[in-house]
């Protein structure tokens, strides 16, 4: 079998749930099907990239590079797939948020291609994956697919989450970063579907309670979808609260296994990696019981029931800083369930798929 893959998100440079889908997927892949090909297109998305770009790259380029590169099948693994195309296409659909709530997004061409474009293509496509129950369900309520024709295929952690810093490593790290206090974390995309407002509220309340805690939030902001850098200075925050932006993949597992806890308080999720990744490396998780994160953490995290309170949110972060054995007790089942989900199996998952494909084309 030859498998072209639209790898274009591994053109920006920036570790995100996309990019860690891509590259894992398509190392495991590798691994267990060497017989087979898998030939991934990359492009590069610079400061002038814009839509017109972006459907260029989807609608016309990728089918040619598939066509020209004689593939059987193609495998859009993150945004939209070409409608015109001599190949069987597999599409995954991370989620459909913003067919949901349009007004997270900032823009009118923003909301049209993740809210309406996206869905649109997902309907033509020969078959879709979706990384779990919650995206299925969505696609099925929202798109109107049928639900025979999508696949849930959970993602896992990348191999580098999986070795624990030692406590040297760990404690280096923190006296570079000036993090020698308890901590508390975050980590992900900033954007209006993570609900940090109400994390600064509960921190802010915390901070009363546990004095010597600081709290730093890791991610890439997104330009217009947030407010976060205003709110910390609006709460008189900025001495305690970190924004040190992306973090290098060689530095998170550090960040990661320094904390004291790992906040993740995302209002809307179609899988939700960082809460796995901080399990993988043993710090206990604190989210809410929206979408798929439920799925995700099991019965190995705290779970904030709506309505999403500051002060349901600090009352967890209090209590789990102080009961160590609920600490100790989450952080081993954590560890078990962030190992029981492997790149392997979504390969061979993946793999059935492709083939179900071919075999109704054929």
């Amino acid at each position: 079998m030859r498998v072209g893959i639209d790898c274009q998100v591994l053109g920006s440079g920036l570790r995100h749930g996309f990019a860690t889908y891509v590259d894992c997927l398509l190392r495991a892949l590798r691994t267990r099907y060497p017989d087979d090909d898998f030939v991934p297109w990359v492009c590069r998305k610079g400061p002038s990239w814009r839509l017109p770009n972006q459907l260029w790259w989807d609608q016309v380029r990728v089918p040619w590079a598939a066509f020209t590169g004689q593939v059987d099948i193609l495998h859009c693994p993150a945004y939209s797939a070409p409608l015109i195309r001599r190949q069987p296409v597999v599409m995954t659909v991370m989620d459909v948020l913003y067919t949901r709530y349009p007004e997270w997004l900032p823009t009118s061409r923003a909301r049209w291609y993740w809210g309406r474009w996206i869905p649109f293509t997902a309907r033509h496509a020969d078959a879709l994956i979706a990384p779990s129950l919650a995206t299925k369900q969505d696609l099925v309520d929202l798109v109107g697919i049928s639900p025979e024709r999508i696949t849930v295929i959970p993602l896992a952690v990348d191999p580098h989450f999986l070795r624990r810093p030692s406590h040297a490593e760990i404690q280096g790290y923190r006296v570079r970063q000036g993090l020698l206090g308890p901590y508390l974390l975050y980590v992900g995309i900033i954007d209006r579907r993570k609900d940090l407002e109400t994390l600064l509220r509960a921190y802010a309340l915390t901070r009363s309670r546990v004095k010597e805690l600081r709290l730093v939030i890791a991610g890439h902001v997104i330009p217009g979808r947030t407010t976060l850098v205003r709110d910390v200075e609006r709460m008189g925050l900025t001495e305690s609260v970190r924004l040190p932006g992306f973090i290098p993949d060689d530095e998170l597992p550090l960040l990661y296994a320094g904390a004291s806890l790992f906040v993740y308080p995302s209002r809307w999720e179609g899988f939700g990696l960082p809460p796995l990744e901080a399990m993988a490396l043993g710090v206990p998780v604190i989210t809410y019981r929206s979408s798929s994160l439920p799925e995700v953490v099991g019965d190995t995290a705290v779970l904030i029931d709506p309505p999403y309170t500051e002060d349901e949110l600090a009352n967890s972060i209090v209590r789990l800083l102080e009961d160590v054995p609920l600490r100790e007790d989450l952080t081993a089942r954590g560890l078990r369930r962030a190992a029981s989900f492997s790149w392997e199996q979504a390969a061979d998952q993946t793999m059935a798929v492709y083939r179900r494909c071919l075999a109704q084309d054929a």
